[in-house]
């Protein structure tokens, strides 16, 4: 995938800020124009149609996907001695990088998906695949806690998993319910963090 630059980063830009506020089926191309103040057939330059930029944000988004996720060495030499919390928030990602345009970014493109869920396949299809991998991701780690007798053999690990990505799927939608939320943190995210880091700590093995 080309990388963005100049007017077509613009326009993609555009085009999620107004997607992900009003809807995909509300936005249009001369509506992009006006707010990037070029003419349409600039845009059409760029991009063949309004589904040809549905399709780069797409794209982009598997791009970048697990960019912010901790590789597996790293989150395996973690359970063997974080406490829960510790574990639980470098568990939990939100894009925060070092890169503050695509951490805004990959949030208003997560807002964009969660909202064509239910119509488009491309969008659903990407959701259960992401979701798959990161509870394998998970399951790995806490394969590999139990491997070294940090965490209990009988640990349900795709429960955990799936509670981890539930709970994650339900902070994103409660903040894209809220008209009043802005990219960044939210604020009941540690109350979560907490929650999820009690869950876990009932799997540790308990020091004698």
């Amino acid at each position: 995938m080309s990388e963005l630059s100049g007017t077509k980063e613009r326009i993609f830009d555009t085009f999620i800020e107004e997607a992900s506020s009003v809807g995909y089926e509300k936005v249009t191309i001369r509506e992009i124009a006006k707010k990037v103040d070029i003419n349409v057939a600039t845009i059409y330059h760029h991009y063949e149609s309004k589904e040809m930029i549905l399709e780069h944000v797409y794209r982009y988004y598997a791009t970048h996907y697990f960019d912010t996720r901790k590789p597996l060495d790293e989150m395996k030499k973690l359970v063997e001695t974080a406490n829960p919390e510790e574990f639980i928030f470098a568990l939990t990602r939100n894009y925060v990088s070092d890169e503050p345009k695509k951490h805004e970014r990959m949030i208003l493109i997560t807002k964009l998906i969660y909202m064509r869920l239910l119509q488009d396949t491309d969008a659903s299809a990407m959701f259960i695949r992401h979701n798959a991998d990161d509870i394998e991701y998970i399951v790995e780690i806490l394969r590999h806690g139990i491997s070294v007798g940090r965490v209990v053999p009988d640990f349900d690990m795709e429960i955990f998993a799936s509670v981890v990505i539930g709970a994650m799927m339900a902070m994103g939608i409660e903040a894209f319910a809220n008209p009043n939320y802005t990219v960044g943190l939210l604020d009941h995210e540690l109350r979560v963090r907490s929650m999820l880091g009690r869950l876990f700590e009932s799997a540790l093995v308990k020091e004698s």
